[in-house]
């Protein structure tokens, strides 16, 4: 499964999907053709890519199902307009911001399928601390590089440890083969961190070591969980 279906099958069945930053509006395709929404809210900052999602929905004749928005973020919706929001193809720390910037929106949905194409344990701390809790989570693997796709809705939980603000407890908890190669990896980048610095003596360089060598048992650890 690639990354745009995972993030398409994660959506649950609802009346009005909002596809913050839709693009060629490729995920709002395929949720309008699997009818797992009756409405597609599509949405971008730029006029070029929302033009090229016109073009591409009108010439699939899905466009009588689509509010086209040209707008950042969630500003462009009101509240609860959309049940399900869905901002992919961002980094993780870019979706928190958009997220709190219309926090009244975002907690007015019943769903936010979130993924990030970089800092996923930023945007997994912001949702613990802000009234979003995680209820599921998925790895998809295209080329060398992994994506995390993270469901949540409004609600309350706690991380228990920061280790799982970088490392998702759900994927630990469903044994992905995908995590685990995940993880083995991270190992391996944290060695070869703490190899290249080993040579200095420099005592900041050594409380760096320390705390990946931290990082690196409890992953260890994880692995045998």
């Amino acid at each position: 499964m690639n990354r745009l279906e995972c993030i398409k099958s994660m959506v649950s069945k609802c009346k009005v999907a909002a596809d913050i930053g839709t693009d060629h509006g490729y995920v709002a395709e395929m949720l309008l053709k699997d009818n797992i929404c009756d409405k597609v809210i599509a949405t971008d900052l730029n006029e070029g890519p929302l033009n090229r999602a016109v073009e591409h929905l009108t010439s699939l004749e899905l466009n009588d199902r689509c509010d086209f928005r040209l707008g950042s973020g969630l500003t462009v919706l009101k509240e609860n307009e959309a049940d399900a929001l869905i901002i992919a193809g961002m980094g993780g720390e870019l979706i928190a911001d958009i997220i709190e910037t219309s926090k009244d929106i975002a907690l007015s949905a019943t769903q936010l399928i979130l993924q990030p194409m970089t800092t996923a344990d930023r945007l997994r701390c912001y949702l613990y601390e802000n009234g979003f809790k995680i209820i599921d989570e998925n790895i998809v693997k295209e080329l060398h590089h992994y994506y995390f796709i993270i469901k949540a809705v409004p609600g309350k939980d706690e991380a228990e440890d920061e280790i799982y603000y970088e490392i998702s407890k759900i994927l630990l908890s469903k044994k992905d083969p995908l995590m685990t190669e995940y993880l083995s990896r991270l190992l391996n980048i944290n060695e070869n961190i703490i190899r290249s610095i080993e040579k200095n003596n420099n005592s900041d360089y050594n409380e760096k070591i320390e705390i990946l060598n931290r990082k690196n048992d409890k992953i260890k650890e994880l692995m045998k969980y």
